[in-house]
């Protein structure tokens, strides 16, 4: 997939990928990813310099973020759980000297995933991310707070906690069950399981879909596409980037 513009050709999107664990980055027209740590440490103004860093001097025309938090007009409203703070009142477009188009990362990760229809979108990855998909509207979600077995919730057991905790036999039965469930609870016509902990999945439960980290690649080009442009739950970061499509 390759963006196009009609008066200047192609276009080099930059996607990133901040996870609570790595940063991953992919360069239009490369399949692989370069990532770096993240963690507690990461500062947005450090995830800048590290991209940079890794990216060796290739050029972008637009940069799609993918943010561990809350996105509300298209830029973080809450600072992450699992990184420094700082992220809220950040100017991205500044920093990297590009437009800039922020969304949640399981947002991003189910935009990539997304065939039509009915998609509710699992992600296993340091928490669980979820994200309802109907006739192309995205709707961020926030199922893992909900009681899922004994008590405990449904980020419980399908994060990376609950698979070093309960082990790869219990957390892979977890998944299952939540998967089924869900999908009759949405009326969805499919699931897609994504995420970096998609990978130790085995069999499937019917009606679901394995994802993983590199459709955010998929999902970051998609929200330049120029009928997303006004799509509400992809409103542009601010002013100074309008009419960049």
């Amino acid at each position: 997939m390759a963006l196009k513009n009609e008066s200047t050709g192609p276009v080099n999107v930059l996607v990133i990928d901040v996870g609570g664990t790595n940063v991953k980055l992919w360069r239009t027209g490369e399949a692989d990813k370069v990532k770096f740590p993240s963690g507690p440490e990461m500062t947005p103004a450090k995830m800048v310099d590290e991209a940079n860093h890794h990216l060796d001097g290739w050029q972008f025309d637009r940069v799609s973020l993918g943010y561990p938090g809350e996105v509300a007009n298209g830029h973080p409203s809450k600072e992450p759980y699992n990184l420094a703070e700082g992220w809220v009142n950040f100017d991205y477009p500044q920093a990297f000297g590009a437009p800039v188009k922020i969304m949640n990362d399981a947002c991003m990760q189910a935009l990539g995933s997304y065939e039509g229809g009915r998609m509710l979108y699992i992600g296993l990855g340091t928490g669980m991310g979820t994200v309802y998909i109907f006739e192309g509207a995205i709707a961020p979600l926030a199922l893992g707070h909900l009681k899922f077995y004994r008590g405990e919730s449904f980020d419980h057991y399908l994060s990376r906690k609950g698979l070093e905790l309960h082990g790869p036999k219990r957390w892979r039965r977890a998944v299952s069950e939540a998967a089924i469930t869900l999908k009759a609870a949405f009326l969805a016509d499919y699931v897609v399981l994504g995420g970096g902990n998609a990978k130790h999945l085995k069999e499937l439960p019917e009606g679901c879909r394995r994802g993983g980290n590199h459709n955010a690649y998929f999902g970051g080009l998609k929200i330049w596409e120029p009928e997303r442009v006004n799509a509400p739950s992809l409103t542009l970061v601010s002013d100074s980037i309008k009419g960049a499509v």
